[in-house]
């Protein structure tokens, strides 16, 4: 801070009343309070500038060099340079620095909490984003998508980009935000099935527990082909998301158009985002696994569990969200009764005769649509529930079966046949109530069983021929 103004007659005197002023009437600005001490102390002592510098630090040999401390907390160094000494030069007086060092230092003091406050304001809105955001996130991978975006936001990075990790740190899944669709793809092909402890930026960011800021990314290059050079980032931060179960990933953002001269600020705020990020990824990993444990629960409650098809229940609620039909609709129920079944299950055995009927399940699969309902009721008994089919359609869909069901199936050194008694019901028709619905299929079975019409043109074939 050069000098403005020429002194007063006691300028080390009223240094000690302006500081005293300028401290005790709202917060002081270090640059004016620096600009006091040359103004005062240019004249008497020769002082052209007044700087802070850290301790320890090389000065200038004809400076006066105070220290600074608050509360025995040391805060660098107040450097006083002067203009080389003449017989008018004086001194600075002992008890003038003392209370310089004093005032300085409490003004050096309150800037830094003041600094330190907006750091922590920074923190804590990213902070708060990620959770309010983070804990809506149904999977892993939504959770990491919102770390991403809170990243980008709070870092002002071009580029972010996330990779999630099993715990030997092969990389599970890429996700990325303001990343090109190539590059995003180059990224996942390159990483996913990686391991990311072959990166040395990861090594280093494991061994330190935090964050690694990197203002030159040629002075501290990832490994070829990952993140940084595959993004193209001049400068990067590097943030490891260390959960208590071990690694869950790591976001990695940067600049493409600019290098970076990373603040504390930055560093603070990746400190925090890798520690919190990782609670988020974590905590949605289990939500994730309770979302697919009930999910897993409610498919064996609503299917059968050797053929995996949808069971009764299932086909009865189908059933009961389509009716009543409305008059005109389209909608079928068809009731499949396996002949011959009984054959092969008694001269096969059990393994045979449940490998036939899982071989069934799978021809019904490829010939329904997808809107179709195919269900096992128990034993070798099927149903199919054929929304919106014309009685024309159901009639085509009964023979298709009959002819697909008749085909043989070969199951480990024997080849079986069974043939198949299909029962259409229409929903137009019949579709006043589930019972009634079913009742007029299964009649409608029976009559075929009656009159022979099944799958096969031999009605009692052999069950089974030797491969």
């Amino acid at each position: 801070m050069e000098p403005s103004a020429a002194p007063s007659p006691d300028a080390q005197s009223a240094l000690r009343a302006d500081l005293l002023d300028a401290v005790t009437h709202g917060p002081a600005d270090l640059d004016r309070v620096l600009g006091l001490v040359v103004d005062r102390l240019a004249g008497p002592c020769g002082v052209r500038r007044a700087r802070l510098v850290p301790a320890p630090a090389l000065v200038d040999p004809d400076a006066v060099v105070v220290p600074l401390r608050v509360l025995g907390e040391p805060l660098g160094l107040l450097e006083l340079t002067r203009r080389p000494a003449t017989a008018s030069r004086a001194e600075p007086r002992p008890d003038v620095l003392a209370d310089l060092a004093h005032h300085v230092a409490v003004v050096v003091k309150a800037e830094e909490n003041r600094r330190t406050r907006r750091l922590d304001a920074d923190v804590t809105d990213a902070v708060r984003r990620l959770f309010e955001e983070g804990t809506r996130a149904a999977s892993v991978r939504e959770a990491a998508e919102v770390l991403a975006r809170v990243t980008a936001d709070v870092l002002r990075a071009e580029r972010v980009a996330v990779h999630l990790s099993a715990e030997d740190t092969r990389i599970l899944d890429v996700l990325d935000v303001g990343v090109p669709a190539g590059t995003a793809a180059a990224l996942r092909a390159q990483l996913v099935g990686t391991r990311a402890a072959d990166s040395p930026v990861w090594r280093h960011a494991e061994d330190t527990r935090g964050p690694v800021l990197a203002d030159c990314a040629a002075v501290q290059p990832g490994r070829p082909g990952g993140f940084i050079s595959t993004m193209q980032l001049r400068s990067y931060a590097a943030m490891p998301l260390l959960s208590a179960r071990g690694p869950v990933g790591m976001v990695v953002c940067g600049d493409v158009t600019r290098a970076r001269t990373w603040t504390e600020r930055d560093r603070r705020v990746a400190r925090q985002l890798a520690l919190q990020g990782a609670l988020v990824v974590d905590s949605a990993r289990l939500r994730q696994a309770e979302h697919e444990h009930l999910a897993e629960l409610q498919h064996r409650a609503d299917h059968d569990g050797l053929t995996g098809l949808p069971n009764r229940g299932r086909l009865l609620a189908a059933l009961a969200g389509a009716l009543p039909a409305a008059p005109g609709a389209g909608g079928a129920l068809l009731l499949i009764d396996l002949d011959g079944f009984k054959q092969v299950n008694d001269g096969f055995g059990h393994l045979v005769g449940d490998e036939l009927l899982r071989a069934v399940a799978r021809r019904l699969r490829r010939v329904l649509r997808h809107d179709d309902v195919a269900a096992r009721l128990g034993g070798d008994e099927f149903a199919v529930f054929a929304a919106e089919a014309s009685a024309a359609d159901a009639g085509a869909l009964a023979r298709r079966l009959v002819e697909v069901l008749s085909a043989p199936v070969a199951v480990e050194d024997v080849t079986v046949r069974v043939g198949a008694s299909i029962g259409v019901a229409l929903l137009a028709e019949h579709g006043d109530d589930v019972p009634g619905l079913l009742r007029e299929a299964d009649a409608r079975m029976y009559e075929v069983k009656r009159r022979g019409r099944t799958a096969r043109a031999d009605r009692h074939p052999e069950p089974a021929a030797r491969g």
